[in-house]
């Protein structure tokens, strides 16, 4: 039985200051790092195979302290890429809010009819991302498959395999390090 892992990843200063990160290249801060570490310590009772990230730093350094004890290296996939929030990155969540009122309001009523400006769509973002994780699936067959990345793209993959509607995405996004499993 093929088993997969999700972590998010630990904390940034974004996070802190809950401002919207996206495919911004942002580091994990000090909490972060001790998060990435307590995370790894947990999942040493799992004999992993291969650990996965998504390009960001973040997700990178979290993948890394997972990897470490495995004696694994991270394998950097785009498809593990956070949403893309195209003008809404780097942008304080109030002043998205206040700048953006009606758009950020659709897309928080319904992330799969509304986005950002100039952003990458969520139906776009789950396409990407579900074939990526499908990819990993049948190249470890039988084996422990992390996958490190952000809330929104863990999202995606945590409301396929429970198979709710997309529409339901909300219901499945994890706001701080955390860690689930899944048997395929």
């Amino acid at each position: 039985m093929t088993q997969l892992i999700l972590v998010r990843h630990g904390q940034t200063n974004w996070d802190k200051e809950n401002r919207l990160q996206g495919t911004l290249d942002i580091p994990l801060n000090a909490d972060g790092t001790k998060e990435a570490q307590k995370i790894s310590c947990e999942l040493l009772k799992f004999k992993i195979h291969a650990v996965y990230s998504g390009s960001a730093s973040c997700s990178f350094s979290t993948a890394c302290e997972i990897a470490a004890p495995h004696k694994l290296k991270v394998k950097k996939t785009e498809g593990f890429n956070e949403v893309n929030y195209g003008v809404w990155q780097g942008l304080l969540i109030k002043d998205i809010k206040k700048r953006y009122k009606k758009q950020y309001g659709n897309w928080k009523a319904s992330p799969v009819s509304g986005g950002p400006p100039n952003g990458e769509s969520v139906r776009d973002a789950y396409d990407r991302t579900i074939s990526a994780m499908h990819k990993i699936v049948d190249k470890h067959k039988g084996e422990n498959i992390c996958v490190v990345s952000g809330d929104m793209t863990l999202s995606i993959i945590r409301c396929y395999l429970k198979n709710a509607d997309i529409k339901e995405i909300r219901k499945f996004t994890p706001e701080k390090i955390w860690w689930e499993t899944f048997r395929l």
